[in-house]
């Protein structure tokens, strides 16, 4: 009787130490309203890593434009031509200091949203 009860606890507190780490899927984000979101996951020393998420299927390709602790005159860009309800990642450097979205527009300027400071 007492190894189901340890089973069940052991079980139990699996669950729950499963749901604690859920936050660790949290990002930061630059949002370009109708166009989609530069995000920043894990905005540690070494581990931090952008994402480049398209909200629509308008054939328009959407790129983050970042910049990172270990190289803060640097600008990056992360394209993502995959489509709408899709993202890129970035492989992980160094914190990101700032970061933003922008849609690609044919014949015209592109449409960006405003460069947002990140936390880490």
């Amino acid at each position: 009787m007492n190894r189901r009860r340890l089973a069940v606890a052991a079980a139990a507190l699996g669950i729950i130490t499963l749901i604690g780490a859920a936050p660790a899927f949290a990002y930061q984000t630059a949002t370009l309203k109708g166009t989609g979101q530069a995000r920043v996951y894990s905005n540690s020393t070494s581990k931090a890593k952008v994402g480049a998420w398209d909200d629509v299927s308008d054939h328009n390709p959407v790129y983050a434009r970042y910049y990172r602790k270990a190289s803060p005159s640097t600008q990056r860009s992360l394209w993502n031509k995959a489509g709408g309800g899709t993202e890129s990642y970035s492989g992980t450097g160094s914190s990101v200091l700032k970061a933003k979205i922008c849609e690609s527009q044919m014949a015209q300027p592109d449409d960006c949203s405003v460069y947002v400071a990140m936390k880490y």
